[in-house]
């Protein structure tokens, strides 16, 4: 594998970028396995009440935020990147094979949400590497950028399901140690394809003077994308409830919907590249929230389950071109410093997830689950908002920086 010491020249990736996709697909694939069996371990195998879940996701989403801050320092400042990924796939072995041993909620909700919490930084190092890589190779970063997000997106569909066929057969103990041998793959393949000195190739990385400082285009770009996770969450949260309690549906009527949102959502995150050169990103995330305030009005109105499955295409298509296009809007705002700006946009993405599963409760025990789809509709308008808002100022701030 050729490299350069600052890893502009690879030749095994440069000719083989699959193994990069499939790195990231088998680290989401990993990490996703887990995610559903969170609330079932605490409730149903550690005998715990359900609120403390809520103990559990802010330790790991904490620790997340913390880390991925931390990575984004480390790859901007032009150390190798290899070692991040491998850090965070350790992490989260050391926490299946320690929850598979230890039926304990403190050390679940302490080391164990820790370690995972570490692991889920992998994916603003992947997301940095990806940028990266497109740009020392001369490939165009907002179609590898859609690349990657589909990697994520196809993990998403197999990983959960898989796991949770796997614990229908098998205790938790037994499915625990069968992801940490999918980690054991996935660390496997981060020896193997990540070359041992890519770094950033960006001036202040490479022995330039500029300091890192208070970026607020940055922050302003991260709005719209936390505003939107938001009402997605809220929206997911809420969903198998209210088709099922309040609409009198079958149960599996959430089920098919999120296939459908799914089987859409991923051509849609491929042609979201070519929409962006056709309109540009902030016009194509504008048409994003469009979609999305139009999706959350209609599915408050819907009663039955084709209403719902019809429905659940322009689900998939506003997240389809979400997930395609914030990446690179969140990267533009800072194109110099990629991994601080991945790993902002991931810790938004992390936050956005955690205050829609809080506010799902919380609406949901006021008002109604109907009533989130409202509150996700809100959501939808305030980022078109911010998106139309911001837009002058953010001008403003990218021509300043390059002056």
């Amino acid at each position: 594998m050729e490299q350069t010491a600052g890893g502009a020249t690879f030749r095994f990736l440069d000719k083989r970028p699959f193994f990069l996709l499939f790195l990231l697909f088998i680290g989401s694939l990993t990490t996703s396995s887990f995610v559903p069996l969170t609330g079932l371990f605490i409730v149903e195998g550690l005998g715990e009440l359900p609120w403390k879940m809520s103990i559990y996701a802010c330790i790991q989403v904490v620790t997340t935020l913390l880390v991925n801050r931390f990575y984004g320092q480390w790859i901007d400042t032009g150390k190798p990147l290899k070692v991040l990924p491998i850090t965070s796939c350790l992490a989260f072995i050391t926490a299946m094979l320690l929850i598979s041993q230890i039926h304990s909620f403190l050390l679940f909700a302490t080391i164990g949400a820790i370690l995972i919490g570490t692991s889920g930084a992998a994916l603003s190092a992947m997301y940095s590497f990806g940028r990266l890589f497109a740009e020392q190779s001369g490939r165009d970063p907002v179609s590898f950028n859609s690349l990657l997000r589909m990697q994520t997106s196809l993990a998403w569909m197999i990983g959960p399901a898989v796991s949770l066929i796997i614990y229908g057969k098998i205790d938790f103990s037994a499915t625990f140690l069968v992801i940490a041998l999918t980690g054991m793959f996935w660390l496997a393949c981060c020896f193997l394809i990540i070359p041992n000195r890519f770094a950033s190739h960006h001036p202040h990385a490479t022995g330039g003077k500029r300091r890192m400082t208070f970026n607020p285009v940055l922050l302003m770009a991260c709005i719209p994308v936390l505003l939107i996770g938001i009402g997605n969450v809220v929206y997911l949260s809420a969903a198998p409830l209210y088709f099922t309690t309040e609409l009198k549906l079958p149960s599996a009527t959430s089920g098919l919907g999120l296939t459908v949102k799914c089987f859409i959502e991923v051509p849609t995150i491929y042609f979201s590249g070519h929409l962006i050169r056709l309109i540009g990103e902030r016009r194509a995330f504008c048409l994003a929230a469009a979609i999305a305030a139009i999706f959350f009005i209609l599915i408050h109105s819907a009663s039955s389950m084709p209403e719902v499955l019809a429905l659940s295409v322009l689900d998939g298509a506003y997240y389809g071109i979400f997930a395609g296009v914030s990446m690179t809007y969140v990267q533009n705002a800072a194109p110099d410093r990629p991994g601080m700006a991945t790993a902002y946009y991931v810790s938004t993405l992390f936050t956005g997830g955690l205050i829609g599963n809080f506010l799902t409760g919380m609406i949901a025990s006021w008002q109604s689950f109907q009533a989130t789809t409202l509150a996700s509709l809100s959501f939808a308008i305030l980022a078109l908002i911010g998106l139309f808002l911001t837009r002058r100022r953010n001008r403003v701030s990218m021509a300043e920086e390059t002056t």
